[in-house]
């Protein structure tokens, strides 16, 4: 199965996200825009990997949720990855807040996940939540940034881990959570 690990949200910030999203769309000509459900920020694609490396995943995973309090972030601002001729190939939301937190996550998850079979991903580490792909605009994006502005700055917190199976479903991306630990609200004492 097709997996990644990831951060999964509340129905109220995929509510939330929704609402932005719907501003990017009622401004841009087309694209192809996350559905409400499969809102998440990913912390790791897995690719294809079999039934017996659950077990594993599951192992590290539960380690990571006990090692670590949930995590308070915001919507910081609008971004893309590639622009070319009016189009975003990935239009996104980055993030503010505890991000040493989420990063000394990600970290302990990579070394984790390498101990297990997994390369250690090259590019740097830049949390994000999707919003769209392919997403074409004659709009600015400085005018696209400044019509979802005041949507931004929402506190939020990260506190469920979930391994998510990805399929495609009648031509739509299908996201199950497959494991799902919440982060431990116990702080250790030193």
């Amino acid at each position: 199965m097709r997996a990644f690990i990831a951060f999964d949200f509340s129905k109220d910030l995929k509510n939330q996200l929704s609402i932005i999203q719907k501003l990017l769309k009622d401004n841009t000509e087309r694209g192809s825009w996350v559905s409400i459900e499969n809102f998440h920020l990913t912390l790791k694609f897995l690719g294809e990997i079999d039934e017996k490396q659950v077990a594993y995943i599951d192992s590290v995973l539960k380690q990571l949720a006990s090692n670590h309090t949930p995590i308070t972030v915001n919507l910081e601002n609008l971004g893309y990855f590639n622009k070319k001729d009016n189009e975003y190939r990935v239009m996104w939301l980055g993030l503010d807040g505890q991000i040493g937190r989420l990063n000394s996550i990600y970290a302990e998850l990579e070394e984790s996940m390498a101990h297990i079979g997994f390369k250690k991903e090259r590019r740097s580490f830049n949390p994000h939540i999707t919003l769209g792909r392919r997403i074409k605009s004659q709009v600015t994006f400085d005018k696209l940034k400044e019509i979802i502005k005041s949507y931004l700055d929402n506190e939020f917190t990260l506190d469920n881990l979930v391994l998510m199976k990805s399929q495609a479903v009648m031509g739509k991306r299908i996201y199950t959570p497959i494991i799902s630990y919440k982060l431990s609200s116990i702080t250790s004492k030193k």
